[in-house]
């Protein structure tokens, strides 16, 4: 089992720990909102082991919880009303109004951006947050190390710097595993952030240029070691 797997397996355990834990203290009517969350996505998902516990994957392709068909509607017929809402979120230097699935729910929260459409699926979906439990592809969580990346890559990637808007996005995936193949229809991205903690002569280096692309094999990005903050997938426009 690779060392990724095993990080995957202990904070996804410890979250479904907990996430029982609220749930055997909530009213009847929040424990069947939160076993609907996964029973009705009717996808192949991780399953814990000894666990009945599927958590949703943040993947392209068939496997995906969403794909480039997914409507408002859809999600709404799936998983109610109830769990749906919209709201006005950052996006780049502005904001834009997103479809918030599962808005009260930190575990399963996911903002998905239509943009400049006005039919069929999203163009961009993102979740993130400390109690996030979606799983990218090679078993990714939020925060996973810039090593486990590497790992599920199969090789170093490009990344921006830490002074903008675009703090830490992934901007290449150099033809490794995560990067898109030709005809694929959907892109797997990615955010990573700074500990809030970093010394000052690790961030700087990697802080003092916004437009300034870094490998996360160079010695400056190794010393400030960011993990992973926002999971996300990026829908081509067919256009």
């Amino acid at each position: 089992m690779t060392r990724t797997r095993l990080r995957f397996l202990l904070l996804a355990s410890i979250g479904a720990l907990a996430l029982a834990a609220c749930q055997e203290a909530a009213p009847p009517a929040a424990t069947a909102d939160a076993e609907t969350i996964t029973a009705e996505a009717d996808l192949d998902e991780t399953t814990l082991p000894g666990s009945s516990v599927k958590l949703p994957k943040m993947e392209c392709g068939p496997e995906g919880f969403f794909t480039e068909e997914t409507t408002r509607q859809a999600l709404a017929a799936a998983h109610g009303a109830e769990n749906i809402a919209e709201e006005e979120v950052p996006w780049v230097d502005s904001i834009e109004t997103a479809v918030v699935l599962f808005p009260n729910e930190p575990a399963t929260r996911a903002e998905l951006f239509w943009l400049d459409k006005t039919s069929g699926g999203p163009r961009y979906v993102s979740v993130g947050g400390p109690e996030s439990q979606w799983i990218g592809p090679g078993g990714l969580f939020v925060g996973a190390s810039l090593a486990d990346v590497e790992t599920a890559n199969g090789g170093p990637f490009e990344l921006m710097g830490f002074e903008n808007h675009n703090a830490g996005e992934v901007v290449s995936w150099l033809g490794g595993a995560l990067a898109a193949k030709p005809g694929d229809t959907c892109e797997f991205a990615m955010a990573l952030s700074l500990s809030a903690d970093a010394a000052s002569e690790v961030v700087m280096p990697v802080s003092g240029d916004s437009e300034k692309v870094y490998r996360s094999d160079s010695t400056e990005m190794r010393a400030a070691n960011p993990s992973v903050a926002v999971l996300a997938l990026q829908y081509f426009d067919p256009s």
